[in-house]
């Protein structure tokens, strides 16, 4: 039986959890573990969420060692693998020094030139208000022309209007 919510993840939490479970059945608490695995949300594609996570780690290697660390394959494959698997949320910031450990080339931002990017972070943001704003706009006139009773209101047809 399905629950009527949708949980948001990250692949590494799948191991996390897996391991959660495991741990539950060695330390004798098969009824708690069980219930933890009722629980899991669609248990099939969990194999599918892993597969994420290796062909993220894919793409990262690939793109580091065809740019910024194109000389060094070992550096693309480690900075890969922890780009990938040492974060277990996307949300999680990756500030300058971090990035510099990682190996990644990154240097500090002008504050002019950062200036002029957050204008063009803003004006960018707006344009995507207007275009949703328009598009609402369009959806909703389109609604307008739809008989009453399609739309399932309960309030019957819409009344005619005569012509004079």
């Amino acid at each position: 039986l399905l629950e009527d919510r949708v949980e948001h993840f990250s692949p590494l939490h799948i191991d996390a959890t897996l391991k959660l479970i495991r741990d539950e059945f060695e330390n004798g608490n098969a009824e708690f573990a069980k219930s933890l695995v009722e629980r899991l949300q669609f248990p099939l594609t969990l194999g599918s969420f892993k597969q994420s996570l290796e062909l993220s780690k894919q793409y990262l290697e690939k793109l580091l060692s065809t740019r910024m660390l194109k000389n060094d394959r070992e550096q693309a494959e480690s900075t890969a693998r922890r780009l990938s698997e040492a974060y277990a949320d996307h949300g999680f910031c990756i500030n300058l020094e971090e990035a510099v450990e990682l190996g990644l080339i990154a240097k500090p931002i002008p504050d002019d030139q950062l200036q002029i990017a957050w204008a063009i972070h803003e004006v960018d943001k707006r344009r995507t208000e207007l275009i949703e704003e328009r598009e609402r706009k369009k959806a909703l006139d389109m609604l307008k022309n739809i008989p009453h009773d399609a739309l399932g209101t309960g309030r019957g047809p819409a009344p005619r209007q005569e012509k004079p």
